[in-house]
């Protein structure tokens, strides 16, 4: 093994690579305290306002995931109580044409029937209206009759021939009476 040496030595650049296999143990030393001290300088300069950053940004995208979280549920509550409010208004305006409906078949029976009424009163007041044209056609020939009947009797007594002759006259008088009535009437 000694010879191994001693051919590792002698050999051109064989001890540079031994000596860079084997670090200097003071530089290793100083390497391994600057990182510390970088990392350790990162974590406070870099890493904490860094991760207060990340924090915020994530504290903000919670509160807008939140935010976005409450608008969706009133969303949805005000579309179904829009959705509750039209069916609502639906039902409603269907009552209200309902109503609106039997109103208006009430206000034509009401209607109908006040026409019925007046046309009953109408034809009554026609019918009393004939009927007190009716006696009074009566009445006037009722006095006609006895101003005929009045002149008819003093012609009698003017002409007083006899009994038969008197019988004869009132026929005839009576009979064109009922052929003139029969003609008014006609």
């Amino acid at each position: 093994m000694d010879e191994f040496l001693v051919l590792l030595t002698n050999t051109p650049g064989v001890p540079d690579v031994v000596g860079l296999l084997f670090p200097n143990l003071p530089n290793f030393i100083a390497h391994v305290l600057a990182t510390i001290v970088i990392v350790v300088f990162l974590a406070k300069v870099v890493y904490k306002p860094f991760r207060e950053s990340i924090d915020k940004r994530r504290d903000k995208i919670d509160e807008v995931l939140n935010e976005a979280i409450v608008k969706q549920t009133t969303a949805n509550r005000d579309r179904k109580d829009a959705a509750q409010l039209l069916r609502e208004a639906k039902t409603e305006s269907v009552e209200i044409v309902e109503k609106a409906r039997i109103e208006a078949d009430s206000q034509k029976a009401d209607i109908l029937e006040a026409a019925n009424i007046e046309a009953s009163n109408l034809q009554g007041y026609a019918k009393k209206s004939v009927a007190r044209e009716r006696a009074k056609a009566e009445g006037e020939i009722h006095e006609a009759i006895v101003n005929v009947a009045l002149q008819a009797a003093s012609k009698i007594l003017e002409e007083k021939i006899d009994d038969s002759k008197d019988k004869k006259m009132i026929d005839e008088f009576i009979a064109n009476l009922d052929k003139d009535n029969k003609d008014d009437v006609a």
